[in-house]
């Protein structure tokens, strides 16, 4: 039964990405979210199992069993800042998230010509607030759904819209192998000015898989996700976690399809109620380096 409706499941959510059409915009929906995603090269999709995991697959909370809180605060390249918060809430009909993310670009330079002055400043602003809910069928298999409200402003012209997410996430072992999928961002924006913003709806199929006893009694989680970005280019991501102690965990991660970036690192540091991670990804071309900080708390 549940497999037949996985078929079903993935019916719907693939050819739902196919409604893409132009040059993406909106980048904050492109950048990802939570540190131990990005240590783990985004091979998030069949791993999302707490609060960051709606941003991923909104399918992934119903497997938390306790309310938690997740904050991000992205160091991005370039000057380009970017903050996540999220909270799950379990509940016997299902689990209930709500997202929020902010995108800043400060200090652009205004020009009206080829000058060595600029006539000022300016900034560029991405905002998005969305509602999550997931549910089990069974003990193996999560369905969810969610809605997004979507604002981008440049200077001072500015343009909004919503969008929606589906997600699954079924367990093919009581070991722990789990697959996944997502469609992100099926929606639409206002214009601004005199062009409408096209969102860059997302695919990603995933699977992961823990070795409970890897080496010595540790831990360790393999994940790899292949992600299609539409009108624009995609990708194949490999991930993984290691628990060398209870206390602590390493985290690495790969990314192909990029010419800036491919690896990535991480760890993270547990302390009872209290999750703290952090990543690390080099990029190419004298862009910088990213590093995100990340918390998540369980009450």
């Amino acid at each position: 039964m549940f497999k037949k409706f996985i078929f079903i499941c993935l019916l719907i959510i693939i050819p739902a990405a196919g409604f893409a059409a132009g040059e993406t915009g909106l980048a904050i929906l492109k950048i990802g979210v939570s540190a131990r995603a990005a240590a783990m090269g985004e091979a998030f999709v069949a791993t999302a199992d707490d609060a960051a995991g709606i941003f991923w697959n909104p399918a992934g909370s119903a497997w938390v069993h306790h309310r938690q809180a997740h904050f991000t605060h992205n160091k991005w390249i370039q000057g380009i800042s970017n903050d996540v918060a999220g909270v799950v809430f379990p509940t016997s009909i299902g689990t209930f998230g709500i997202g929020l993310m902010l995108n800043n670009v400060n200090d652009i330079q205004r020009r009206m010509s080829a000058t060595e002055e600029p006539l000022g400043t300016f900034s560029s602003h991405d905002f998005s607030m969305s509602l999550n809910y997931a549910r089990m069928f069974g003990d193996d298999l999560s369905v969810g759904a969610k809605i997004k409200y979507l604002n981008e402003k440049i200077y001072v012209e500015s343009s909004s819209g919503y969008a929606v997410d589906f997600g699954l996430r079924y367990r093919l072992l009581k070991s722990g192998l789990f697959v996944a999928a997502a469609i992100q961002n099926i929606g639409s924006m206002s214009a601004m000015v005199r062009e409408s913003i096209a969102l860059p709806k997302t695919l990603r199929l995933g699977a992961a898989y823990t070795i409970p006893e890897f080496f010595m009694g540790d831990k360790v989680l393999f994940a790899a996700d292949y992600v299609k970005i539409f009108d624009d280019s995609d990708h194949i991501n490999f991930g993984v976690e290691y628990y060398p102690l209870k206390k602590i965990v390493a985290r690495a991660g790969y990314q192909t399809g990029y010419e800036e970036r491919s690896i990535a690192a991480g760890f993270g540091l547990k302390f009872g109620f209290l999750d703290i991670d952090y990543a690390y990804i080099p990029f190419d071309n004298d862009l910088g380096n990213s590093q995100r900080f990340s918390m998540t708390a369980f009450f």
